[in-house]
């Protein structure tokens, strides 16, 4: 049975969440947000377990901004929208989507409200004790936009590293603006400029805005995060409890590389961070970690990560001496012991075709990274199956084939849509 406790919007609570659930995708009102923030602040380091809060009404408004005497039915609403949003967070080869609450009541002779978060937060949120950002509910609560909100919880886990850089698409995704505002200037003008306004009003933190550009195209911003209290104790995902704000501070380089790779679901250690910059470099591990972090379906990061690392030291994916002739020589092994006792010889197409969804799924990369490493084996693979020169086409005929081949499947799909 659930413990109840009656709140109040007392801003100078602290708001604390797991790294892990600020990195998760999904978006919500700024209205649902605060109420979500407002619950959170109420959790005590100490407690095991979720208790259903008792809202007061006139509380509920004050933490809204809502003015007057506002109806049920409204009220309703906003809960009853909140109940069916939902956020998706990776963990390890999983993504979640799950709700943020489980429950909420409104007892109309009481004037009070009861809300319960999601029993599946209980390790975001209940006595955490490393990786997680903590900040005063007062930062937020203030905020007119729900983008000013977002931004504000992803820049505070960085405030120790003083900067933030995220390619638009990333820095989209997290904010659930995907498909708002397409050009970047107006997006810039729309979401992040109000924001940065916003934050340097009413927070305890602002930040600048510097534009990395691919060509004449900005496809990554950086920000450069400034405390406005130096002298404040600060709670962040580099500190493994709300005391002891004298211990010295982990290298910064490892802090950076570290919040990367947690908006990926990976726990970066202390070990293999430095066994990484040992040795490829930090500029080369900072770089496959960011380019992970920009591509979708990604089932295992860590593997994926460290196979690129091992790719190239310099990012022209040049091959590793030694160790990449083995792993050319392993990769070749798997593949070979797949298709050599084929009962049926299948045609040159669809033996690269499978060849390379095996590589897909063994090394959990996408298949445009699969098509490249097979590429690198491709003559020796066919070879070891028993194929001569003259049973393989020339770049020429595949191409037609390729072509060909994509042309029937349309023609296909029109088909069956026509029936």
């Amino acid at each position: 049975m659930y413990k109840t406790e009656v709140v109040e919007a007392n801003t100078n609570n602290l708001v604390t969440k797991s790294n892990l659930l600020i990195e998760a995708n999904y978006k919500l009102g700024v209205t649902e947000q605060k109420i979500i923030l407002c619950i959170a602040s109420k959790i005590q380091p100490d407690d095991s377990d979720f208790k259903t809060y008792t809202l007061p009404i006139k509380e509920f408004n004050k933490l809204l901004g809502l003015k007057g005497t506002p109806k049920y039915t409204e009220l309703r609403k906003i809960t009853k929208d909140l109940m069916q949003k939902v956020f998706e967070i990776r963990i390890e080869n999983k993504v979640i989507q799950v709700a943020w609450l489980s429950y909420v009541a409104y007892n109309v002779t009481e004037g009070t409200i009861d809300i319960r978060f999601d029993p599946f937060l209980r390790p975001y949120l209940l006595q955490l004790k490393k990786e997680f950002t903590s900040y005063k509910l007062d930062n937020v609560v203030k905020l007119k936009s729900s983008y000013a909100i977002r931004i504000y919880e992803l820049l505070k886990q960085y405030e120790r590293v003083q900067e933030r850089t995220f390619s638009l698409e990333h820095l989209r995704r997290l904010l659930g603006a995907e498909d708002l505002y397409p050009a970047y200037g107006n997006f810039k003008q729309r979401v992040l400029i109000p924001a940065q306004k916003e934050l340097e009003k009413k927070t305890d933190i602002t930040f600048e805005l510097e534009e990395m550009k691919s060509g004449r195209r900005v496809d990554k911003v950086k920000f450069v995060i400034r405390s406005k209290r130096k002298a404040a104790k600060q709670l962040n995902l580099f500190d493994d409890t709300f005391e002891a704000p004298q211990a010295p501070a982990p290298s910064s380089s490892y802090e950076k590389l570290r919040g990367m790779a947690l908006s990926l679901g990976v726990n970066l250690s202390m070990e293999t961070y430095q066994k990484w910059v040992e040795t490829y470099g930090e500029v080369r591990v900072v770089q496959v970690i960011e380019e992970t972090i920009n591509k979708p379906n990604v089932k295992n990061p860590i593997g994926y990560i460290t196979f690129m690392l091992r790719e190239s030291t310099d990012g022209s994916l040049q091959a590793a001496a030694g160790d990449e002739e083995q792993k050319e020589q392993d990769l070749l092994l798997y593949l070979v012991s797949r298709y050599r006792n084929s009962k049926e010889k299948l045609p040159y197409w669809l033996i690269e075709e499978k060849a390379v969804q095996d590589i897909e799924h063994k090394l959990s990369v996408p298949s445009d990274d699969a098509l490249y490493i097979f590429t690198k084996v491709k003559q020796k693979f066919f070879e070891a199956l028993g194929f001569n020169a003259e049973d393989r086409p020339s770049p020429m005929q595949e191409e037609e084939f390729l072509k060909m081949r994509d042309e029937l499947s349309q023609q296909l799909k029109q088909y069956k849509n026509e029936l």
